[in-house]
């Protein structure tokens, strides 16, 4: 417990001192740390952010998946920025990508869908790294995102009750069963609204299989899975 509060308030720190520095210098491109004015980006790293195309990359547990980017480049230094260097800031860029994705998906697909009738429920971190970091990085888009649509984000239904591997970490053998028991969702938790299940990335789908598994049971039938990013190799 004390060694959990120890690493919060040390969390709390380096946000604190990357603050006070951004004041005192100026500010760098989290891409190719070049000098700027405002923001995260260089104008030259922002031209280069490309989507892919809006239309579900895949089916799990009869739900469609959409991933707003390839795991490269410019959105797999803002994912390491907001992950493990406490850069909050690149929560609000990812969360006006994701928007700006959903729109095109909105478009894409002719839906008159209203996105404002939405509940967000963000992938959420296991309590462990949570206390390492202070914050979650998929919460923390998910609030951004919620303000951008001006829909509902609820984070406590789905629950991170084990600590797993990062599936990146894994061979292709053991990440299908990784998540497996990692994840509960409240066993009386139903809506007919749409559900946006977010999350930061899909290395395999195993995670997401899982998850949505859980809501299968639960009878939820409008759900889309939502990712900032994906690997090629989904």
């Amino acid at each position: 417990m004390i060694g959990a509060k120890f690493n919060f308030i040390k969390s709390l720190y380096k946000i604190f001192i990357k603050e006070i520095f951004d004041l005192i210098y100026k500010k760098k491109c989290i891409n190719c740390n070049c000098s700027i004015q405002e923001g995260i980006l260089c104008k030259s790293c922002s031209k280069t952010v490309q989507n892919l195309s809006p239309f579900a990359h895949s089916i799990i547990n009869g739900y469609k998946v959409y991933s707003a980017f390839y795991y490269e480049g410019v959105i797999k230094n803002l994912i390491h920025e907001l992950k493990f260097k406490h850069n909050r800031k690149c929560a609000k860029l990812g969360a006006i990508y994701l928007f700006s994705y959903l729109n095109k998906i909105k478009e894409y697909e002719k839906s008159d869908i209203d996105y404002k009738d939405a509940i967000i429920i963000p992938v959420v971190t296991h309590k462990k790294n949570y206390n390492k970091r202070g914050y979650d990085n998929v919460v923390e888009i998910g609030y951004k995102l919620k303000e951008l649509i001006g829909c509902k984000i609820n984070e406590n239904v789905l629950h991170k009750v084990k600590y797993t591997t990062p599936q990146y970490k894994l061979n292709a053998k053991t990440r299908k069963n990784n998540p497996v028991g990692s994840f509960e969702l409240n066993s009386d938790f139903y809506t007919d609204k749409l559900i946006i299940l977010l999350d930061d990335i899909i290395t395999t789908g195993s995670t997401l299989d899982f998850i949505t598994s859980l809501f299968k049971r639960n009878g939820i039938k409008n759900l889309i899975c939502l990712t900032l990013s994906k690997t090629k190799k989904f």
